[in-house]
């Protein structure tokens, strides 16, 4: 039985025809970066429910997490274990930043200026917010290139964008849909994010990789529940001190 298994198994790989692209030429370097162009800003907001797994360093971190994101640098976190308790609440306007840390009694209520050293206190992701939400709301930013050029690689079509010392890859599958984009500085791979399993309403990817080699930095991000560009209220980026809290100014 085991043997008439293993056989099945190669008779049904060999039936199964790799998917064939769209396209009847190999796109050019222009047409990928004009596709790119035309999709860029396709989502301004995100509101969806998520399991975001952490890696930074040899520290692991998992939870549940509520996102609110609105182009170009608002952003809302409601955070929870894994047993539904509300550990975490963080909203930024682009200006201001409020933060709700529930792992005391009482809590302690953060706020302050929405700089990149004070969110990082709490997100750990060193990504500015613009740039983390650029890859969040699948748009990476492009580089400033000199050279373009476009190479076949397994899977689909790589379009890679080059100056003196950048280089960056985006990786296109064969509907030319973007799946993974990377960035490299003198040689050394310190960018690169991955997109996967896209909805059929929105095309937009329900699962998010982020890594950063060199600060030893992965996220993960799988959408449970998911909405695009809905007009979020900007109050969803304020937070409110909870009554009995201990309040700290941030920097």
């Amino acid at each position: 039985m085991r043997w008439l298994n293993f056989l099945f198994l190669i008779v049904l790989a060999g039936c199964m025809q790799p998917q064939k692209p769209v396209w009847d030429e190999v796109p050019t370097a222009e047409q990928l970066i004009g596709q790119i162009s035309v999709a860029s800003g396709s989502f301004s907001s995100l509101d969806g429910a998520a399991s975001v797994a952490l890696t930074t360093g040899d520290k692991f971190f998992s939870s549940e997490q509520f996102l609110l994101l609105q182009r170009p640098d608002r952003l809302r976190a409601d955070v929870l274990t894994g047993f539904g308790q509300l550990v975490l609440q963080m909203a930024s306007d682009g200006d201001l930043l409020s933060v709700f840390l529930n792992t005391t009694v009482p809590g302690k209520f953060f706020y302050g200026p929405a700089s990149y050293e004070n969110i990082f206190r709490f997100v750990r992701v060193p990504l500015m917010t613009t740039d983390l939400l650029s890859l969040l709301l699948y748009d990476p930013p492009l580089i400033d290139y000199q050279d373009s050029s476009v190479e076949l690689v397994a899977g689909g079509i790589s379009l890679v964008l080059a100056n003196d010392d950048d280089r960056q890859e985006l990786l296109f599958n064969g509907r030319l849909q973007l799946i993974g984009c990377d960035y490299y500085r003198m040689g050394d791979e310190y960018l690169s994010v991955e997109y996967e399993k896209f909805s059929k309403e929105s095309s937009f990817p329900q699962l998010i990789k982020i890594a950063m080699p060199l600060e030893k930095t992965r996220i993960k991000v799988t959408f449970s529940e998911l909405q695009v560009n809905e007009r979020i209220d900007l109050a969803q980026f304020q937070l409110h001190r909870p009554d009995n809290a201990i309040i700290e100014r941030l920097p």
